[in-house]
This record gives C-alpha cells, structure tokens and sequence, in this order.
C-alpha cells in the first residue's frame, strides 16, 4: 500500500456509476450499486451511491404520500 501525503485539496474524480441488475426471491429485479472501498475515488462513488439511495426513498415517500 503506497501513501501519498498531498498538500492542499485533493482531486475528486467524478463517480463512476457500477450497477449491478439483480433478482429478489419473489422474481422482482432491481439494481445494486456497489462501492469498493480500496478505490482512489472512493469518496464521490459513495456520495453518488448515497445521493441516489436518498433520491429513491424520497420519490418512494412522495408516492406513498400521494396515496393518501
């Protein structure tokens, strides 16, 4: 394992996207994002990661509260 120590901000690369179509138990697909942790752009593949998990709860939340 290198280290390399950087004075000043460091460059943060732009996420790339890994999804990964998958099948549940009862025959429904969907799709997995996955992070590897050993990545050097690490950081924005998770905050994209999680930006987009939070976009699927909150469009899931507005269509159960137009349900209503």
């Amino acid at each position: 394992m290198a280290v390399e120590i950087v004075d000043g901000p460091l460059a943060v690369k732009a996420a790339s996207k890994p999804r990964y179509r998958t099948v549940r138990k009862d025959g429904k697909s969907f799709r997995v994002r996955v992070v590897s942790a050993d990545s050097p752009s690490f950081g924005s593949e998770f905050q994209s990661a999680f930006a987009a998990n939070v976009r699927r709860a909150r469009a899931e939340n507005r269509r159960l509260d137009s349900d209503d």
